[in-house]
């Protein structure tokens, strides 16, 4: 399968990436996951080298569990994390909760250097404090200082960690405020931040900020939940971009990307490199 030897047969590390194969494509259905939607990024499936790199940067050490965040979704970079096997197994009973989510978001943004936006958090230095590394006490800070549904933790000064003293739970109209980088959107000739238009509208900010990076018309953006744009026709077919994104084994900000610079059709899902004299630019105002 690999036209150069990668000297890895030994390690342990090795050990996690033949496991993680196995787990999605061994030959003995019995013995893997039952899940459909498990599948590994083309970056690591026929390539140890490229997934050991990773793990290098990402914190692994001998005796940590590759998790996957989303215990739904396939082994890619932005879904998987380092963590103890002693914490992995914890009793706390949230893997799967929004919370545990927000944990583990907030981790990677600050180690994860494959992040997208790694540059905003860990790339400037900022870190999350060591007692925060532990799950059931970070849930602890969480319920004793406002937790809810409807809230995401946010920083009081955008330039310190994640600590006690400087988060809080805030909507997402108050965070959006508190960011150092605010979009601007113009709609008829009126322009606002994208977090002023989604508290004018009523509609949720990431909602209204998906609209902007997938494309929308200026005179749907404000339009109700549900309306047809919130889908990517392809081939006359309409699903949402994470999920054209599922079945082609791509990450959604490879779909986001392509699709912002102006690729349409069949060609937003093709895998590899796509050549760039091809693309039609788009601008957004925002």
């Amino acid at each position: 399968m690999f036209v150069q030897k990668h000297g890895l047969s030994k390690t342990k590390i090795y050990k996690v990436w033949k496991t993680m194969r196995l787990k999605c494509y061994g030959s003995n259905i019995d013995n893997r996951y039952k899940g459909k939607n498990l599948w590994i990024c083309e970056e690591w499936k026929d390539d140890p080298v490229a997934f050991v790199g990773w793990a290098k940067q990402n914190g692994y050490k001998e005796g940590l569990e590759l998790v996957r965040k989303n215990k739904d979704d396939g082994y890619y970079p932005k879904n998987c994390v380092f963590l103890e096997k002693n914490k992995t197994n914890k009793t706390h009973g949230m893997r799967y909760s929004r919370l545990y989510n927000i944990w583990t978001q907030m981790i990677q943004r600050c180690i994860n250097k494959n992040l997208d936006h790694y540059d905003r958090y860990g790339g400037r230095g900022i870190k999350v404090c060591t007692e925060w590394m532990d799950f059931e006490v970070f849930a602890e800070w969480a319920k004793e200082n406002g937790y809810q549904k409807n809230l995401s933790i946010d920083r009081l000064d955008v330039n310190g960690n994640y600590e006690p003293s400087n988060c809080k739970w805030s909507t997402g109209v108050e965070q959006q405020r508190n960011k150092r980088n605010n979009h601007y959107l113009t709609i008829n000739n009126v322009t606002k931040t994208v977090a002023e238009w989604a508290e004018l509208s009523g509609l949720p900010y990431k909602t209204l900020q998906r609209r902007i990076y997938t494309g929308c018309e200026e005179e749907n953006l404000l339009a109700p939940i549900g309306y047809q744009h919130d889908l990517l026709e392809i081939n006359g077919e309409k699903k949402t971009m994470n999920q054209w994104a599922k079945e082609a084994g791509l990450q959604f900000s490879t779909i986001k990307k392509r699709y912002q610079r102006g690729v349409r059709g069949e060609e937003l899902l093709k895998k590899g490199r796509l050549d760039k004299k091809n693309d039609n630019q788009l601008s957004f105002d925002f």
